[in-house]
């Protein structure tokens, strides 16, 4: 037994000290090498190609036009009806679309498969960069926990994506060198950077991380000065790629307000987020989809402290560069840079949700924290004993065992809806997306009470969101509470129309549709079995007519809303108008048969 876990140690330090070998241009050991953490990450994600499609993947795959023809393809390049401008992700769910349709299997699969190829790549760089443990630092990478939903969760394709042409980039650029063909690996440089800013922008950070890398590899300032000339296209693209996403954000959150705080919360706000997310890479616990509520208030003096341990953290990494930290500061900086774009300081769409961070928002940051990490524990290794060297490795070997079940364990939670949503609350109860996603999930399977339970809740934590004051007046009415329904419709228009780009739109037609709907049926509850019609059912029906007429001002062309109309006139005897909205539905819809045979019994009544 002895001699098998010496060989088991034995094992695990040859890759992890693979790239600092004579004999790295065995080929063999390389492939080897790269087998292991490829078939690792196969491991941990099998669970993700039984999963289906969750959240997001709705909006941007299996309800969107834009994938259906090769008009939308157009679309996704000139950005006229897209949230954000990612293209080449957008491209690339278009591909998936037609090959693979509604079958989540596919999709999860290219995800799979670009986390196995970008874990690679990060031991590549590394590699390339010399950093001990580079090995070790791309399996992490390739099984960590906190890259689950960049992985399991199909719309973050534009995460792994983005990732596989950053490396990519950064892999081109340190091979230039005085090489006869550095302006190659530059042209090639430039031309992944550009690959991966149209797949996600948040990648901008890049320039700032070449900067690093030369520094990194500089022996002089002079040195620095000269080879960082090289990076500034890489600044201008980013620069414009920023002003694009800047832009993109502004128009689709148009008049919605989004808090994200005074310029000292801000800053406050992004200390305690760096330190937050480093907390994740150390420790993955909890994790979840959407996380409590952060504060956007004016900061107390004491939430300054993590911003200033932050800065005093990277000060005395500066100062001491030159005594064996120099790797400390280019991962804290890479670190911080990576997340400069996620952590508030601008408003963007995703702090909708009242949270600052996410799992997702991390992935391209992480790399640094884990490199440094690895390394140090080679190096030690290295130094060390056989005693420390055995123990080091089993602890290692432990570690990665942990956190490849923490992974497969996170994997299925991101199976379906249900199990998502469901997880999400047993942590934070109060997250609002999560109650309005499960109770749309419940609502498609006509479960209305389960439906009203958890959309009443999200309603009472964002009440400002029309949406789901619709949904709830649906699920209401489904389950036969029509009053409770006609105020929430009520609610929804209020919204709607408090603001001017929402208040003449295709959706307030629907819900005033709905609306007039709830009415029409409450108004016949009440005739029921009365020879006339009573007062109160006729103020239902006026009022349900009046509606009709507005959402027909919005939409003309709706055939469900003539016929509705249609049919409530024939009801209260009022044919000749009755009459207009029925055959304007058969103009439109030939064949419906609740128009064509009340008009039918309208015109035998008057023949």
């Amino acid at each position: 037994m002895t001699n098998r876990n010496n060989r088991a140690n034995s094992l695990i330090f040859r890759f992890m000290q693979l790239e600092l070998k004579r004999d790295e241009s065995s080929r063999r050991r390389l492939v080897a090498a790269a087998a292991i953490i490829v078939g690792a990450v196969l491991l941990v994600y099998l669970p993700a190609l039984r999963a289906g499609f969750v959240w997001d993947d709705e909006q941007l795959i299996t309800s969107n036009p834009l994938l259906r023809t090769f008009s939308g393809l157009i679309e996704i390049w000139s950005g006229g009806r897209t949230a954000d401008y990612f293209p080449i992700t957008n491209t690339a769910f278009w591909i998936e679309y037609h090959l693979f349709g509604d079958n989540p299997l596919g999709y999860h699969a290219l995800n799979i498969l670009l986390q196995a190829a970008d874990a690679v790549l990060v031991w590549l760089v590394l590699r390339r960069l010399q950093t001990p443990g580079a090995w070790f630092a791309g399996l992490i990478f390739g099984i960590h926990p906190v890259h689950v939903e960049s992985v399991a969760w199909i719309s973050e394709l534009k995460n792994v994506l983005a990732m596989f042409f950053t490396l990519l980039s950064i892999l081109c650029f340190v091979e230039i060198d005085e090489k006869p063909r550095s302006r190659t690996w530059y042209i090639l440089s430039l031309i992944f950077f550009a690959l991966a800013l149209l797949s996600k922008t948040q990648v901008v950070f890049m320039p700032m991380v070449l900067v690093l890398c030369l520094w990194w590899r500089a022996r002089d300032f002079a040195t620095l000065r000269r080879e960082a000339i090289r990076t500034w296209p890489f600044f201008v693209m980013a620069a414009v790629f920023s002003l694009i996403t800047i832009w993109f954000q502004n128009r689709g959150i148009g008049e919605e307000e989004i808090i994200i705080g005074s310029v000292a919360r801000r800053f406050v706000n992004a200390g305690m987020a760096v330190w937050w997310y480093a907390g994740k890479v150390f420790l993955p616990a909890r994790l979840m989809a959407i996380y409590p509520r952060w504060r956007f208030d004016s900061p107390d003096l004491s939430e300054w402290l993590p911003l200033i341990a932050l800065v005093l953290l990277i000060g005395l990494l500066w100062f001491f560069r030159s005594r064996d930290l120099r790797g400390g500061f280019v991962a804290a900086g890479y670190f911080v840079v990576a997340l400069l774009p996620v952590i508030g300081l601008v408003r963007m769409a995703y702090l909708r949700s009242g949270t600052l961070v996410a799992d997702h928002l991390q992935y391209f940051a992480d790399v640094s924290l884990i490199a440094l990490v690895c390394a140090g524990v080679t190096m030690l290794a290295n130094r060390g004993r056989r005693e420390l060297k055995t123990a080091i490795a089993v602890i290692s070997i432990l570690s990665i065992g942990v956190l490849g079940v923490c992974a497969w364990q996170r994997t299925q939670v991101l199976h379906d809806e249900e199990s998502l949503w469901r997880d999400n609350l047993a942590k934070n109860p109060d997250a609002w997306q999560a109650h309005a996603r499960l109770g749309q999930h419940f609502f498609r399977q006509e479960k209305y009470s389960d439906a009203i339970e958890h959309l009443r809740r999200a309603v009472e934590l964002k009440p400002e969101l029309p949406e789901d004051h619709n949904l709830l007046g649906l699920a209401y009415c489904r389950a036969e509470q029509f009053d409770q329904g006609i105020r929430e419709y009520r609610e929804a228009l209020r919204l709607k129309e408090a603001k001017p780009s929402t208040g003449q739109t295709a959706s307030v037609a629907t819900i005033r549709t709905n609306l007039a709907n709830a009415l029409t049926i409450v108004g016949n509850n009440l005739s029921n079995g009365a020879r006339e019609i009573p007062a109160e059912a006729m103020r239902r029906y006026e009022e349900a007519i009046a509606q009709y007429e507005k959402a027909l001002e919005l939409e003309p062309n709706q055939p469900g809303i003539h016929r509705n109309l249609g049919i409530l006139l024939a009801r209260l005897g009022r044919y000749d108008e009755a009459k207009a909205h029925l055959r304007a539905t058969l103009q439109i819809v030939p064949n419906e048969p609740a128009a064509r045979e009340t008009l039918e019994e309208i015109e035998a009544q008057l023949h």
